[in-house]
């Protein structure tokens, strides 16, 4: 795992909160994201945060142009959970809604936070050194004057 911050890796910390909720009169537990902070090399931030990379693919310009211009950018977390004890352990994170949606299968917690505004000014960067993917549909041929019409 890189320890330092390219122009396609960043290295986070994050930390986990359980927070009892009612529902329907039973206690329930609810996961949310405590704290997401970029990983300063040497920094020791205790047994409650763990290590994940935020990656950047190129095949994935549009989802994060499109999470950037929402009103509130988000991450997404995937966490695994450890069905003895309940515990959840972070195991990928992206700024894709379309990656993200990949996940929501069931078998694992998806998890979301507000994209902090270095994040956002990092991913800006990437879309401006590889440029915005725009994803067009395969035209329809045109028939008329010209044109074969292929009878």
């Amino acid at each position: 795992m890189h320890s330092e911050k390219t122009t396609d890796q960043w290295l986070m910390q994050v930390s986990l909160q359980a927070v009892p909720v009612e529902v329907g009169g039973w206690e329930s537990i609810r996961w949310q994201i405590g704290e997401l902070l970029p990983d300063a090399p040497g920094t020791d931030r205790g047994e409650e945060f763990s290590a994940v990379t935020l990656e950047l693919h190129k095949d994935e310009r549009t989802a994060y142009r499109f999470n950037l211009n929402a009103s509130e950018p988000h991450l997404f977390l995937l966490c695994c959970e450890d069905e003895v004890s309940g515990a959840l352990t972070p195991m990928h994170l992206t700024a894709s809604q379309d990656e993200a949606a990949s996940f929501m299968d069931g078998e694992h917690v998806l998890l979301e936070t507000s994209m902090p505004p270095a994040v956002q000014c990092w991913i800006d960067s990437y879309l401006g050194i590889h440029g915005e993917l725009i994803e067009s549909g395969r035209k329809k041929k045109k028939r008329g004057k010209g044109r074969s019409s292929g009878r």
